[in-house]
């Protein structure tokens, strides 16, 4: 018996070690046209998401993966009707489609992953999207920053900070470890505004002049409204709600720990937020 034990704790041991090996980065690319209308969706594991304009009707993607073997990871494409997927496959999963894999591809369980932490396997995307087009990103580790959208965006990690601006359309963004802040320039007549985190702060900057109801809740943190508004209900401390002109659209801002800010929109100078 101790020899079996002997023997499993040196195989063990030899795996170990050269699973912990490194691998120099290695980029993927693509290139395709995405009319106004359709939809980008992004699935991500381990790893940063930048979406800035495309200056084409081109949708343009580059993803570099870091420290990971080609059987470990592989970023794939696909277009099925008026939606591109692009995800990160891993595991036992990277031979298969981005398609059933459901919304989230979740990282396939290793014994050696607790060899390799040192070393984590990840993806950090970068795309140019045309105007008009839908952007839907999600990773579970990292931070997503998309910057002068024309269109809608959703936007949901787990640990990481969700920074976005639009030029025209709405916003949706979650996490659970991070701030959010969110820039609207205009925003079509309809559609609702969500923004949710557990530990981080939320700012969102909302044009002059929408109407429905803004609905800010926190349970540490302060609460601030710099918008024009003409009642509020500020009877509590942790949540204050904004009655605008008629409209059936919601604005919601919800945090545990963590402020809450509301300001207006002005033309900001010409920052860089996908850094």
């Amino acid at each position: 018996m101790r020899r079996l034990i002997c023997g499993l704790v040196s195989c063990l041991v030899l795996a170990a070690c050269g699973h912990g090996r490194t691998y120099p980065p290695r980029t993927v690319t693509w290139s395709g046209d995405l009319p106004a209308g359709d939809t980008v969706k992004v699935r991500n594991v381990d790893g940063s998401i930048a979406v800035v304009p495309s200056t084409t009707n081109q949708l343009s993607m580059s993803a570099t993966i870091v420290n990971a073997s080609p059987s470990a990871v592989q970023v794939k494409h696909e277009m099925k009707g008026n939606v591109l997927t692009i995800c990160t496959l891993t595991g036992s999963g990277t031979s298969g489609p981005c398609e059933g894999k459901g919304d989230r591809n979740v990282r396939v369980f290793s014994p050696w992953s607790f060899f390799s932490r040192r070393h984590p396997l990840t993806v950090v995307y970068s795309l140019r999207v045309p105007s008009g087009v839908v952007v839907d990103l999600e990773t579970v580790k990292g931070r997503i920053a998309a910057q002068d959208i024309g269109g809608n965006v959703r936007a949901e990690t787990v640990n990481g900070d969700v920074v976005v601006s639009t030029t025209s359309g709405t916003v949706n963004a979650e996490t659970v470890n991070g701030s959010i802040v969110v820039s609207m320039a205009s925003v079509p007549d309809s559609g609702n505004v969500h923004l949710e985190t557990v530990n981080g702060s939320i700012t969102s900057i909302l044009p002059e002049g929408i109407g429905g109801t803004l609905n800010l809740e926190n349970v540490n943190g302060k609460i601030t409204a710099n918008y024009p508004h003409p009642a509020a209900d500020s009877s509590d401390a942790h949540h204050l709600l904004v009655k605008l002109s008629p409209s059936s659209r919601k604005v919601h801002l919800e945090t545990v720990n963590g402020s809450v800010n509301v300001t207006q929109y002005s033309k900001p100078a010409s920052v860089s937020l996908v850094q």
